[in-house]
């Protein structure tokens, strides 16, 4: 146990006695320390999110019962969805490792190797480690599901992930200020077993990692944070503090130096384009236009400045994207992550569509991830209960302010699917992103009747 696990405990603690708006919170803050070790178990590293999810589920269930948390897995709601694939995912874990044990050579995810080497199929650390993080994600979706049916948690969830994106800019902002001083800050934040890549620089600029072992994984938990936020400021609720962080958030990804923001924000913006905010709030498709005319007016405008008054710019920027994005494929880690890629497709044809087990393989990219671990099965299951979350009509009979929570946080859902497509491992995706789903697939198609959460421990009632 460490000081940062006490320190988690002792707010559980204290969460299970406080209003449940305090678990909602720290839930958000825990996230962002994505690379410190609260509880170690053997080689297995437990994070402060992991850690405080135990009494987050706990504040949940004296809050709306076990009926509360077993509803979002209903055969009407997107839960169901996720709740088959971690069932599926689950058994595959135990299973087709040593089911199909040698039909074909995987890059296992195994903590007691040292390097990432073929090898035939088999058992490995991965099959545990990722069966246990996909029963958490199940966990997490149905607490936030569960607290979702009471009032005012729309506001509360918004709240907290204003906290969490502010947190997020200050320790973007320290790493940059600490670099400069020739410093590491944020060291003490990061005990967890990664290979830490801080302090690294691209093209005379410090490739920013906050709180996160490497700038990759900062962007990936920025980005989502970054479109909530704008699309809150889209649709007009709370546009001061949504814009101001969205502008904030927004700098750090520019500034960060990292493929994956560069390539997330370029995909996204093809999502934003697309998108109708209009059904939302009637100011949103005018904020929306005025968004893309300036942008594009900035953009032109400075492209022009620099092209005529300092070309020398011009070609420190082209060098620059093409060592961020450019020539990143050309690179030894591309060359070896699009090996990994290429090698779990062949994983999934080899076993004919069924898949390797949930933790048996490593790749590059989410979809990889999905398609050789979970197979068909797996596949059907997690896309539908994607696209029942974030494709369903958002109903116009909620508060203006739920509805525009649950549509910031279809759109995160997208935002962290596009990095997680260009570069995760493995099949986590962290507490932030069932968070938002939850908040994406809570409003049902009738009218709410909201409960009031009137203490710690009684609930009144709620809404079906």
């Amino acid at each position: 146990m460490t000081i940062s696990g006490l320190i988690v405990i002792a707010i559980g603690l204290m969460a299970l006695y406080a209003s449940y708006r305090c678990a909602i919170y720290s839930m958000a803050v825990f996230a962002l320390f994505g690379a410190t070790l609260a509880l170690g178990l053997g080689s297995i590293g437990v994070l402060p999110a992991q850690l405080f999810l135990a009494f987050f589920v706990i504040r949940a269930f004296n809050l709306a019962g076990g009926k509360g948390l077993a509803d979002a897995l209903a055969l009407d709601k997107p839960g169901f969805w996720l709740l088959c694939t971690c069932v599926w995912g689950v058994a595959g874990a135990i299973v087709l490792p040593r089911l199909l044990s040698g039909s074909t050579l995987v890059f296992p995810v195994d903590r007691s190797s040292t390097e990432i080497l073929l090898r035939p199929l088999g058992p490995v650390s991965g099959n545990l480690s990722q069966a246990v993080y996909c029963v958490s994600d199940v966990v997490v979706y149905c607490s936030m599901f569960a607290f979702l049916r009471f009032r005012g948690v729309y506001r509360t969830l918004a709240n907290a992930i204003f906290l969490l994106a502010l947190l997020n800019v200050c320790a973007g902002v320290i790493d940059i200020v600490s670099h400069a001083a020739g410093i590491d800050a944020l060291s003490v934040l990061k005990t967890a077993q990664f290979a830490d890549l801080t302090g690294e620089e691209m093209g005379g600029l410090v490739r920013i990692s906050g709180t996160f072992p490497e700038t990759s994984a900062f962007s990936a938990f920025t980005l989502p944070l970054f479109v909530f936020c704008l699309n809150l400021w889209i649709v007009g609720y709370r546009a001061k503090v949504s814009g101001t962080l969205a502008m904030a958030s927004g700098m750090l990804l520019l500034l960060s130096t990292s493929g994956t923001a560069y390539v997330g924000l370029g995909v996204y913006q093809i999502v934003l384009l697309i998108s109708r905010p209009g059904a939302i709030s009637r100011v949103a498709a005018l904020r929306k236009q005025r968004l893309w005319i300036f942008g594009a007016c900035v953009g032109v405008l400075a492209a022009l400045y620099m092209v005529l008054f300092l070309p020398r710019v011009v070609n420190v920027l082209s060098d620059f994207v093409n060592e961020a994005v450019m020539n990143k494929a050309g690179s030894s880690s591309g060359v070896e992550r699009m090996g990994w890629n290429a090698q779990g497709v062949t994983n999934f044809l080899d076993t004919y569509g069924i898949g390797v087990g949930l933790g048996s393989i490593r790749a590059s990219s989410f979809l990889v991830v999905v398609l050789a671990n979970l197979g068909v099965v797996g596949v059907v299951c997690y896309g539908t209960f994607l696209a029942r979350s974030i494709f369903s009509p958002v109903p116009g009979h909620y508060p203006l302010e739920e509805r525009a929570v649950s549509y910031a946080s279809r759109h995160a859902m997208v935002a962290t699917l596009i990095v997680a497509s260009a570069s995760a491992g493995v099949f986590e995706l962290g507490p932030c992103f069932y968070i938002f789903a939850a908040a994406a697939g809570a409003l049902s198609a009738r009218a709410p009747r909201r409960a009031p959460a009137s203490g710690p421990w009684v609930v009144r009632g709620a809404h079906e």
